[in-house]
């Protein structure tokens, strides 16, 4: 027979362990790649600098509906969880995409900039990662809902534009022109 004092101590263990984990895994380490779009530099990464391409992205949302945004995130895999003294790192994190840029439809929809890496770190060959999201919350935008992601898709490689549509109908699109 189980003592009920184990059996309580056990479950307030698991419960414990469950939130260390959900506070630990926030939703940008949660991006779907299959539904983003991996954007990248047109400029080649030379192994030796670490050159940024502009990027302006020009966001249009279809009027009232529910609330959309987009997203780009950077994927990093080796990353300074606690304490990063620049040449000391306390703990490292594990892989994860860490979220830079977002436009919404309750802002102020337009032109927005933002620069990308051609490399992934000084000295190195590999590419920067990069992932374009579509999001949206089911409901009023006033609401504490969660957020999900939608599908993107390309509809135009010259300009380069990319829309999705939430599951109310609604829509977002966005163009990036390259400097």
């Amino acid at each position: 027979m189980i003592r009920p004092s184990i059996s309580i101590a056990s479950l307030a263990v698991l419960g414990l362990g469950a939130g260390v984990f959900a506070r630990s895994h926030h939703a940008e380490d949660l991006v779907d790649r299959v539904q983003g779009v991996r954007i990248a530099s047109r400029i080649p990464c030379d192994g030796a600098t670490n050159p940024q391409e502009e990027l302006k992205l020009e966001t249009t949302f279809s009027p009232g509906g529910w609330q959309r945004s987009f997203h780009v995130d950077v994927f990093e895999s080796q990353y300074c969880k606690r304490m990063d003294l620049y040449f000391f790192c306390v703990m490292h994190g594990h892989d994860r995409w860490k979220h830079q840029w977002a436009q919404d439809s309750q802002g102020t929809p337009g032109p927005a900039r933002y620069w990308i890496d051609t490399c992934s770190a000084w000295g190195s060959k590999d590419a920067r990662e990069y992932i374009l999201s579509g999001w949206y919350q089911e409901g009023a935008a006033d609401r504490k809902l969660p957020w999900k992601q939608a599908a993107i898709k390309r509809v135009s490689a010259t300009p380069e534009i990319y829309e999705f549509a939430d599951a109310n109908g609604g829509s977002a699109r966005v163009e990036i022109k390259r400097k």
